[in-house]
């Protein structure tokens, strides 16, 4: 019996931990001014010339529920899939001086750098399985 409950804690050790979600952050170049045609286009299109907005966009490897928490509001909270050709998911603007929580399918959680999202514009997610890596940049990056 003592033989059995080991191998059912050995097996629920191994299955938690391989459905762990990882984080890997990449912070960008800080700039006081946004300064390029594509970042600038999409700032005053979108009305986020404000200090405290930023784009969240998530790229490639999705096909998920995705809810995005700013502070106590749902800014965005539906199921998103990548487009195949162009790379990408869906986007929100943030209040990046606010708590950002992004939520993958009511179960995996990934909290926003609170320090870091002032200081960047733009906000790219990609997911490659559990692994989501986190894009911090000031420019506008492109999909066509």
């Amino acid at each position: 019996m003592k033989a059995f409950n080991r191998i059912i804690i050995c097996f629920s050790f191994v299955f938690i931990s391989c459905s762990a979600v990882k984080t890997t952050e990449e912070y960008g170049k800080e700039m006081e001014v946004v300064d390029n045609v594509r970042s600038r286009v999409m700032i005053k299109h979108f009305n986020a010339s404000d200090k405290n907005k930023s784009f969240l966009t998530f790229t490639s490897g999705f096909d998920n529920l995705i809810t995005v928490k700013n502070d106590d509001s749902i800014v965005l909270n539906e199921k998103s899939k990548t487009m195949p050709m162009l790379g990408l998911t869906n986007s929100c603007v943030i209040f990046n001086n606010k708590e950002a929580e992004i939520i993958i399918d009511n179960k995996h959680k990934i909290k926003l750098n609170k320090e870091q999202l002032p200081k960047y514009k733009f906000i790219y997610i990609e997911k490659d399985k559990n692994h989501y890596k986190i894009d911090y940049t000031n420019e506008a990056k492109s999909f066509l």
